[in-house]
Formats: structure tokens, C-alpha cells, sequence
């Protein structure tokens, strides 16, 4: 039996940041290959397309068995989860060392789909919920996003700075092999230290229904209409976490700057997360969740078809488009991603539901974990240079139009009862 939460979002506040340094560092070794693209697509002869099916394999484990960890966070202790997740995907990362070719690497990507996913993405996103209020929801998700865009920038930095150094000294392999080290031994760290310092949470209700999770309350859950409305909106917003990926390779071979300078544009992303997701989240708990993401998509599309006018234009002018445009989506991809969650609240699905209904909408809404690379990877071989790069782009302004409607859609309905029951309960 866990500790009860006390509720409120100012008593749990460093419990968050713990959290939130747990979700970003377990993060390092399965995307790190996108911050140094070209430097891991040679050191492993790689191609594109499979470079994007390492992304696939574990998008794709991670997808079938989101739901099941969401399971397991309605039934086991999530502080033994965690653990168990930080260890292993550290473990991992030794075993990377040791593996040069493809068909291994894919074992090993498919791994951290298990270890990263399965095992904890669910019971973290529980554990952020029982947090905060009911109306405090938006501001948690937000405030954890942000915590993990600062950790992100500094254990960034410093993978930077040891590939850079062993890479001058030695070779980018010789590079690459020293960040799987940083990035193996880091989560051992956390997870024997969660073991120390992280109290298991549990709510009242989560003690009145720990073990009383039946198969008619999945099927409950997967009758809300409002969890698929939501599912929807993740679903489109997040084909811009996972596109952002090639703005390196579009910097570098299409508007034809230094290597150097598109890893800035790529690592930008991560300082217009500090700003963005806490400061998305605390609109949408004062304005409107529906109406944030809703302008969140706006700037998407905006941003995207920004960056096909930066292939247009020459000189200084297009590294300020690009810089502009790449910011623009950062800023309102990140605002987007701290809200997701909090529709779960505004939609009504229960606290002790919660673990199903984050394991089912992950599983659809983050299928770009599997789409996306496979797409890319795909339309970028057969279409080399800036033709592949622009019908891409086209297909991600397309995916921001249909998110921007949904949003609309969940406003006059889930939103507007949302905010009718708070006007009732402020009358009161």
C-alpha cells in the first residue's frame, strides 16, 4: 500500500521534477541516433529506410504493448515499474556497444520499445495525474514537459560535447560509443536512486480499486467517445514530435548549411520546450485546452509551410526563415504535447481508469512512433532532395489541419460541459 497524494499541485511540485527528470534521461539512448543522423548512418552503413525502421522497431514494440503497460499501472506499484524501466533500458545501452550491424540494432531498438514504453510511459503519465486537482491538470503536464525540456537541453549539451571531443581525437564511432555510455550509466543512476527517494503514490480511490480492475471496465473505457476525440488530436499533433527529426538532414542537404548549424536548429527544439509547455499548460487551465491546441495547430501549419519557403529564398534570409520556421513549430509542438493528457480529466475518464485509458491512447495516438519514420524514410529515398522534403512537409500541414478541426469539435462539446460544471462549481 502506497502513501496517499496529497492533492494540489504546489505540495507535489518536486515530486514532478523527479518524474520529469526520469522521463527525459530514459529518452537519451533510443532517439539519440537522430541528433547525430549522418554521423550514425555511417558508422553502422546504414540507409534511410533503415535508419527508420530502428525507429520503427521500437515505435512499433512500444505501440502494441502501451496498452498492456497501461494495464499494468492500474494493477502494480508504478515506483516498481520505473525502477524496473530505468535499469533496463540502461542495460541496453551496453548491449549497443557491443553490435555493429542492423538486424541486431533492430533487437536492441525493439528492447527499449519494451523497457521505455511498456513499463513506464503509462504509470509515469498515472503518477503525473495524481498530482494535481482536477483544474491544475493542464499546469502539471505542462510544468513536467518543461522540466524535461531542461534536462533535455543539458544532457544534450553534454553528449554534444563528448562527441565532440572523442570524434576530434579519435572517430564519430568512437564518439557515438562514449554517448551510449553516458546515456547507459545515467539511468542505472536514477533507477537505484528512485529505489531511495520516490514514494509510491496512490490516491484514495486508487486503495478503494487497486485490484478491482475487470474486463468490463476496459471495455467502459474504450466506449468514451471523448478518449477517441482525444486520440485524434494526439495522434496529429504528435507526426510533429516525430518529423522534427529530419530538419537536421533538411538544413544540412537541402538549404545546405554547416553540419554544426543543423544540429543548433534540431537542439533549439529542446530551449523552446522550456518556455512552451508550462506556459501552454497554464493557458489552457485559464483559457481553454481546446482553443490552446487549437491555435497550437495553427502555428504548425504555419511554421511547416515556412520551412518550404526557406528552400525558395537565398542568403541570410533563408537561415532566418529556417531558424523562424523550425521555432515556430517547436514552440507550438511542445505546447500541444504538455496538454495532451489533461483531456483525459476534462473528458471524464476516472482517476482509477486512468492507466487503461493513457495505455490505449498512446498506443493510437503516438502510431507516428511507427508511421512516421517508415514514411519518411521511404518518400526521402525515392524522392531525393527538396522534392521529398516538400511533399513530407505537405503531408504534415494536412495532418495540423485535421488536428485544428478536432480541437473545434471537442470545443462545442467536451469543453463546453467542462466549462459549464466549473461555472457551477465556482457559483457554489
Amino acid at each position: 500500500m502506497g502513501t496517499v497524494v496529497k492533492t494540489g499541485l504546489k505540495k507535489n511540485f518536486l515530486t514532478i521534477i523527479l518524474l520529469a527528470l526520469a522521463g527525459s534521461i530514459i529518452y537519451g539512448l533510443p532517439y539519440f541516433r537522430s541528433y547525430y543522423y549522418d554521423a550514425y548512418v555511417t558508422a553502422y552503413n546504414l540507409t534511410n529506410t533503415q535508419m527508420g525502421m530502428l525507429g520503427s522497431a521500437y515505435g512499433f514494440i512500444g505501440l502494441v504493448s502501451y496498452f498492456i503497460g497501461g494495464v499494468l499501472a492500474d494493477r502494480f506499484a508504478a515506483k516498481k515499474l520505473l525502477v524496473f524501466s530505468l535499469l533496463a533500458t540502461g542495460l541496453g545501452g551496453f548491449l549497443h556497444l557491443f553490435v555493429s550491424s542492423f538486424w541486431p540494432l533492430f533487437f536492441i531498438y525493439g528492447l527499449w520499445g519494451i523497457t521505455s514504453l511498456l513499463t513506464f510511459w503509462p504509470a509515469l503519465m498515472k503518477i503525473v495525474r495524481m498530482q494535481a486537482n482536477d483544474d491544475e491538470q493542464s499546469r502539471a503536464y505542462g510544468l513536467f514537459e518543461g522540466t524535461r525540456g531542461i534536462t533535455n537541453v543539458i544532457h544534450l549539451a553534454i553528449a554534444t560535447a563528448i562527441f565532440g571531443f572523442f570524434q576530434s581525437r579519435a572517430t564519430a564511432l568512437v564518439g557515438l560509443n562514449w554517448i551510449i555510455i553516458f546515456y547507459s550509466v545515467i539511468p542505472i543512476v536514477c533507477g537505484l536512486a528512485f529505489i531511495f527517494i520516490l514514494k509510491e503514490p496512490t490516491s484514495v480511490e486508487e486503495n478503494q480499486a487497486q485490484e478491482k480492475l475487470t474486463f468490463k471496465d476496459v471495455i467502459d473505457v474504450l466506449k468514451m467517445p471523448a478518449l477517441w476525440l482525444s486520440i485524434g488530436i494526439m495522434f496529429t499533433s504528435y507526426v510533429f514530435n516525430m518529423s522534427i527529426y529530419y530538419f537536421t538532414p533538411y538544413a544540412s542537404n537541402v538549404i545546405g548549411t554547416s553540419a554544426v548549424f543543423a544540429a543548433v536548429v534540431a537542439m533549439l527544439a529542446q530551449y523552446c520546450r522550456l518556455v512552451a509547455a508550462p506556459f501552454g499548460g497554464f493557458l489552457a487551465d485559464k483559457i481553454s485546452k481546446s482553443m490552446v491546441m487549437f491555435a497550437g495547430f495553427v502555428f504548425l501549419a504555419l511554421g511547416t509551410f515556412l520551412l518550404i519557403v526557406s528552400s525558395g529564398v537565398s542568403g541570410q534570409l533563408q537561415v532566418v526563415v529556417l531558424v523562424v520556421a523550425a521555432s515556430m513549430v517547436y514552440i507550438a509542438m511542445y505546447s500541444n504535447y504538455g496538454i495532451f493528457f489533461s483531456f483525459l480529466s476534462e473528458g471524464g475518464i476516472p482517476l482509477r481508469l486512468s492507466g487503461v485509458a493513457i495505455g490505449l491512447a498512446s498506443t493510437l495516438g503516438y502510431l507516428p512512433e511507427v508511421v512516421v519514420p517508415l514514411a519518411a524514410g521511404n518518400i526521402l529515398d525515392r524522392y531525393p532532395g527538396n522534392t521529398g522534403y516538400f511533399i513530407y512537409f505537405s503531408i504534415m500541414i494536412a495532418m495540423a489541419a485535421i488536428g485544428a478541426v478536432l480541437c473545434i469539435i471537442w470545443s462545442k462539446t467536451y469543453g463546453k460541459k467542462y466549462r459549464l460544471k466549473m461555472a457551477a462549481k465556482e457559483a457554489k
